[in-house]
């Protein structure tokens, strides 16, 4: 018989260094997972801000072709309401609007993700578009004839 034999340490460095390398395995997968997770709810929430800014675009150029073939703009009452969810994939969002001459933007900004997009709107020569900044959800989009530069009347977008 041999005197000092280390066999009972083979079968349990083995063992050791299978758990080692599993546990790195599985540590990898969850880090790119997270990722593909995270980039796949940044695109989720950049496809419904941009149809929720195309909603509100689409709105803001009614009211100003209403108010472009308005007779009398002081007396003209134009109230829309548009119903938007308060969230978009899963997180709440701001929307900037940004109007200057006939040209505007609407930027909409995810809260927690870094989806970021902006949809551009046209309005009438003399139809201004006031600047704001809203929380998502539902709005209000009006007509104020005192509102514009020089009095001159403008679309205005608001929380409701």
């Amino acid at each position: 018989m041999r005197e000092g034999t280390d066999r009972a340490v083979s079968v349990t460095v083995g063992y050791v260094m299978t758990l080692a390398v599993s546990t790195l395995l599985l540590s990898g997968l969850f880090v790119a997972g997270g990722s593909f997770v995270e980039t796949q709810r940044e695109r989720a929430a950049q496809g419904e801000l941009t149809v929720v800014g195309e909603r509100i675009a689409a709105d803001v150029e009614t009211v100003d072709r209403l108010v472009a073939s308005a007779e009398s703009r002081e007396r003209l009452t134009v109230n829309r309401s548009l119903t938007l969810p308060d969230r978009a994939a899963g997180t709440a969002y701001r929307i900037r609007v940004s109007a200057n001459g006939t040209e505007g933007a609407l930027a909409l900004e995810s809260d927690r993700t870094d989806a970021t997009v902006e949809v551009p709107f046209r309005t009438s020569t003399d139809v201004a578009v006031r600047n704001a900044t809203v929380d998502g959800g539902s709005l209000r989009l009006w007509w104020d004839p005192d509102g514009g530069a020089g009095g001159g009347g403008a679309v205005v977008v608001s929380e409701r």
